[in-house]
């Protein structure tokens, strides 16, 4: 048991520092070092061998390492943090290495569930789950085998079964688990939780931003970091983007806005912000979203948002209905979108356009090949909407959309892509379509938000990604309703991706959104709403039961009068009394199911069709074995058949069942097959025992 709680607090510290290094912050030096001590206590442990530090050496040491930790402090880590992150390493490694008492056993324990603290306090994600249940087993483990050691002392010739104690931590550590799952989900909720004050390191994203270089996109689209997911709650998906910010002057190289200026929103009673009307009740989309730690405030929904949902501290909302946090938040923000998806193809007129000028600026120095360039394109178009799907149609049919850049920017980076390159990022294309379309007379920002994102079939989510970053603008149109969405940036044809890999992926991500929903962001609402979905769930039960109670109490009344109609000779009797005699006949082959089988076998053997099964001859041998038993009691376990049937009180009945005996030996034992002459004894013991 001493060497069994060596080898359980071993598993303690290592669980401990897993959940450490999986943070992402602790320095590669410091794992390579620890890992390699760790690993050489262990085998030291596995192998009996003895401790490598003394007292006096531990004391060395640790005088040694205060200067090494004002160095660290100072010069290596330039931190308070870290560096006593690496003293509390050095502590375990010291401690492992040296002849332990019960303190110096305490002490590790102790040292280890600071570490996952500190892991607690770097990292919200789902690996420390997993990092967390290990030391949680381990914790437990090492805690019962700690205090049967100290009850034993010097005992030696008290024994403990490791086994037993190895089941009993594990069903120990789910109980714990699920006991605490339980009361996590019931407690009230008192605040917004200690996992929401540390967020990690929050998700920069160079190319959204309140003024957008061209070819800032290019460079993120190279990263996979998740920035949100979002779930459908109701109406229908339309495969529409995630809108964020609206930008309405260019200057040539740059979007950013003419005006800054916001209105904030209180929400009501329920805890909704309402932005602005509903136009169309049937074209509304509803969409839960669970968004990371992000360097903006700009909050993302499908098209122009109607109302946010949230818990949050305020909003706000600029002239293009774009939506902002009023105060930054370093955490992840869950909120529920109600959007209005317009129809391109409807026709509804729109008020005229206020300040419509800011939407038709131009930069001052534009190349005049631009505005030949838009006549060229629209000159077939009659009306607005006609000339802005012209000038989609001729980017997206004339241009090439590629992530590797051969040809530099320069000083006038939109001609260069229009009259040289014509091939380039999505907010080139965007940009080419904003300006062609403002020299047409068209008005138009442009937007930056994200695609759609990846649908993970497991948790029926969207993830959506830094790569999915993406740039598009809207038109105003007023005979089709006001702003709408064009897009010319060409469709990507790359296919996606498939197989295990993909697949184990979805359920990680599943996993993820499960973790963030139900545990990060698990506040007084989410609490309210999980106990109003069981409530709901249950009643649904409720009624599903009591309607499938009824349809059976309805059927059995149906049987009951078919029944009664058959016995009283009504229409349907005939039916009736075939269906009886047929599950008669069914019931009862059913039951002597392996003498038909037998039989069967038997007919195919005598026919030379098949040879002769140890299954039949032992079933015809426990017939013959039933004969012959009369009131004698039944053969034991331990009897073989010969033993029990030399015990027959009967001499006639035991002679005549031996050879049997041996036709059976010789089926089960004897590498010959059971020939026609065996089965006729078989057959005549079974005859001869029956006229017994």
């Amino acid at each position: 048991m001493k060497r069994y709680f060596e080898l359980s607090t071993h598993s303690l510290v290592m669980a401990a520092f897993l959940a450490l290094a999986v943070t992402g912050r602790l320095d590669l030096p410091s794992i390579v070092i620890f890992s390699i001590g760790i690993l050489w206590s262990l085998y030291r442990t596995w192998n009996q061998l003895p401790a490598l530090l003394n007292a006096q050496g531990i004391f060395y040491l640790s005088c040694a390492y205060i200067a090494f930790f004002l160095a660290d402090n100072l010069i290596l880590s330039r931190s308070f943090i870290p560096s006593t992150v690496h003293m509390v390493l050095f502590l375990q490694l010291a401690k492992l290495h040296q002849k332990k008492n019960d303190r110096d056993y305490f002490y590790l324990i102790i040292l280890a569930f600071m570490m996952v603290l500190a892991a607690a306090s770097m990292t919200i994600d789902l690996s420390f789950v997993v990092t967390l249940m290990l030391f949680l087993i381990s914790m437990v483990a090492t805690l019962m085998s700690f205090e049967i050691v100290r009850s034993q002392g010097g005992d030696t010739a008290m024994q403990t079964d490791a086994g037993s104690l190895t089941g009993l931590t594990v069903w120990a550590s789910v109980w714990i688990i699920l006991v605490g799952a339980g009361l996590f989900f019931a407690i009230p909720r008192v605040g917004t939780g200690y996992f929401s004050r540390a967020p990690g390191p929050t998700v920069l994203l160079s190319g959204f931003s309140d003024n957008v270089q061209l070819g800032e996109i290019g460079e993120i689209k190279l990263s996979s970091s998740i920035v949100m997911r979002a779930r459908l709650a109701s109406g229908k998906s339309s495969g529409t983007k995630w809108r964020g910010i609206a930008l309405d002057r260019f200057d040539g190289r740059s979007w950013h806005k003419s005006e800054i200026s916001q209105t904030g929103i209180a929400p009501d009673d329920n805890g909704v912000f309402r932005v602005r009307p509903v136009g169309r009740p049937s074209d509304l989309v509803r969409y839960d979203i669970l968004l990371e730690p992000m360097a903006t405030t700009t909050l993302f929904g499908p098209y122009r948002i109607n109302s946010v949902t949230s818990r949050v501290e305020g909003i706000a909302v600029d002239h293009d209905e774009s939506i902002f946090l009023r105060i930054p938040q370093q955490r992840r923000i869950q909120y529920q979108v109600l959007s209005e998806i317009p129809n391109r193809s409807r026709i509804s007129d729109a008020p005229p356009l206020e300040n419509e000028d800011r939407y038709l600026q131009l930069p001052q120095d534009l190349d005049p090949r631009v505005q030949e360039l838009a006549n060229e394109i629209t000159k077939s178009g009659t009306s607005t909407y006609e000339k802005a799907a012209l000038i989609e149609s001729h980017l997206r049919n004339k241009y090439s959309y590629t992530l590797n850049l051969t040809w530099a920017p320069g000083p006038q980076p939109l001609n260069k892509f229009l009259f040289e390159a014509r091939n380039g990022h999505c907010e080139y294309f965007a940009s080419a379509m904003a300006i062609l379309a403002r020299a047409a007379g068209i008005p138009t920002r442009l937007v930056n938000g994200f695609q759609m994102g990846d649908l993970n079939p497991i948790g029926r989510d969207y993830i959506v990604r830094e790569s999915d970053a993406h740039s598009w603008i809207e038109a105003y149109i007023p005979a089709r309703g006001g702003w709408i969405e064009f897009d010319a940036t060409p469709l990507d044809l790359r296919p996606a991706a498939t197989g295990l890999g993909a697949q184990m992926g979805h359920y990680f991500d599943a996993m993820e959104l499960l973790w963030s929903s139900y545990i990060l962001v698990y506040d007084n609402d989410s609490q309210s709403q999980l106990f109003r979905s069981a409530q709901d769930q249950l009643k649904n039960l409720q009624l599903e039961f009591r309607a499938g109670a009824d349809k059976w109490s309805t059927q059995m009344d149906k049987l009951g009068a078919w029944v009664s109609g058959g016995f009283r000779g009504k229409e349907g009797a005939a039916g009736f009394w075939l269906t009886v005699i047929g599950v008669f006949f069914c019931g009862t082959a059913f039951h002597y199911r392996r003498d038909i089988r037998t039989l069967w076998q038997v007919r195919q053997f005598r026919r030379g069709q098949a040879p002769m099964s140890s299954a039949v001859i032992e079933h015809m041998f426990f017939r013959a074995a039933r004969l012959a038993e009369r009131r004698k009691p039944s053969r034991l376990a331990a009897q073989t058949w010969r033993e029990w049937a030399l015990g027959l009180p009967d001499d006639h009945r035991r002679s005549i069942l031996l050879p049997a005996i041996g036709v059976l030996e010789k089926s089960k034992y004897s590498c010959d097959p059971v020939s026609n002459a065996d089965f006729a004894i078989l057959e005549n013991t079974i005859r001869d025992l029956k006229g017994r």
